[in-house]
């Protein structure tokens, strides 16, 4: 007759393993998923914004139109834009990939780029990412306005 006292426990904890994984993984990738959907509606809502031409979101009251469009890029990620990518480098280009100066003239076709980074949080994902962090893009591209 074999002894089986102990097994019980190695099974669970096998079991266990493969539960935790499946878990931790599902919630990394809807943290993950949150993340770049907020992103991309700032994006969305900064180049609404830009559009305008207008600049009375500037937080110092210069009217510079520039850090109105940051102020509002980073508003609508809901304090995400900091955490994810250095703000400077927000890429604004034409139709033909060339770098815009100031978020573009009237009449302009501008796209507006996020090239963001957002850390796992699960160490079963970690090997699977350049440096354990999802990197990804997001943009946004609209014409503005008269103005």
């Amino acid at each position: 007759m074999k002894r089986s006292r102990g097994l019980a426990i190695v099974e669970f904890s096998i079991v266990a393993s493969f539960f935790f994984l499946l878990i931790f993984t599902v919630i990394d990738l809807g943290i993950y998923g949150y993340v770049k959907l907020t992103m991309q509606h700032s994006v969305r809502e900064g180049a609404r914004y830009a559009v305008t031409g207008q600049s009375n979101l500037d937080p110092d009251l210069l009217g510079n139109r520039e850090a109105a469009i940051l102020q509002k890029i980073s508003t609508s990620s809901d304090g995400l834009l900091s955490k994810v990518m250095n703000v400077d480098d927000i890429r604004v280009e034409d139709t033909s990939g060339n770098a815009v100066t100031g978020f573009g003239s009237s009449g302009e076709i501008i796209a507006i780029h996020l090239d963001c980074e957002w850390p796992t949080t699960s160490p079963y994902i970690y090997p699977f990412l350049d440096d354990g962090k999802y990197k990804f893009t997001v943009s946004a591209a609209m014409k503005n306005e008269a103005f």
